[in-house]
């Protein structure tokens, strides 16, 4: 017998819907402002979610979620990740061709920066209690956080059963980076004295600001800067 020509018609239909809806997303995504594009791109399929081995081992890294939209373009947002203090500490967020995308994020998430493949509603369970652990300290995270979780779309922090750790040995442990300056150093040193309490954290910086003093850095010893996506080219 021949297939019902109602049924044939409906799924044509229903793969038309689609294409149309798919057609649109990427209108949208293209011409939209930030958020409008954000959450236009979290309804294609994730391309990959990565989460850096750096973050047990040195407390900071980037976790990397990209969607793979038509037409050769991924939309990408990196998190830079404290969970010894400030939670969620910078953010990118990008849209490109997949070649420069492979070659920028995926070789180095791959080959330079260790890294494991992880389900989404994990990397979105970090980034939500890092930021709540920064927030209970009285640091509040970047910015664009809220527009960058957008990429995430429905992808829930409860679908995971990870288990993450703040801090260090029981504290909360700030380390500045190439990029912050002394001032904010200072004003990070005095909300946590304000929130935690003094003697009741600790803190490493840089050498070069007689403003605060140093722990467990040796004079003779450099600061390693940490890589950042922002300065490297589209």
């Amino acid at each position: 017998m021949g297939s019902d020509p109602r049924k044939r018609q409906k799924k044509l239909e229903k793969r038309a819907a689609k294409r149309k809806e798919k057609k649109h997303a990427v209108v949208r995504e293209q011409s939209g402002g930030l958020p409008e594009r954000l959450t236009a791109a979290s309804k294609f399929p994730v391309l990959h979610c990565w989460i850096p081995d750096s973050l047990a081992d040195q407390g900071i890294g980037w976790v990397v979620l990209s969607r793979e939209a038509p037409q050769g373009r991924v939309a990408v947002a990196t998190f830079l990740v404290d969970r010894y203090c400030l939670g969620v500490k910078n953010v990118q967020v990008e849209f490109m061709g997949r070649p420069s995308y492979d070659e920028k994020y995926t070789r180095r998430m791959r080959h330079e920066v260790p890294s494991r493949l992880a389900p989404p509603a994990e990397a979105r369970k970090l980034l939500e209690e890092a930021v709540a652990y920064a927030h209970d300290l009285g640091l509040p995270p970047h910015p664009d956080y809220p527009k960058a979780m957008l990429l995430f779309g429905d992808v829930k922090a409860a679908d995971s059963d990870a288990v993450f750790e703040f801090g260090k040995d029981g504290k909360p442990f700030f380390v500045a980076g190439p990029h912050d300056t002394p001032e904010r150093s200072r004003s990070i040193l005095a909300i946590l004295t304000n929130t935690v309490g003094s003697g009741r954290f600790e803190y490493l910086i840089p050498l070069g600001d007689p403003g605060v003093r140093l722990v467990g850095l040796d004079e003779e010893e450099g600061f390693d800067e940490l890589e950042d996506f922002s300065d490297d080219e589209a």
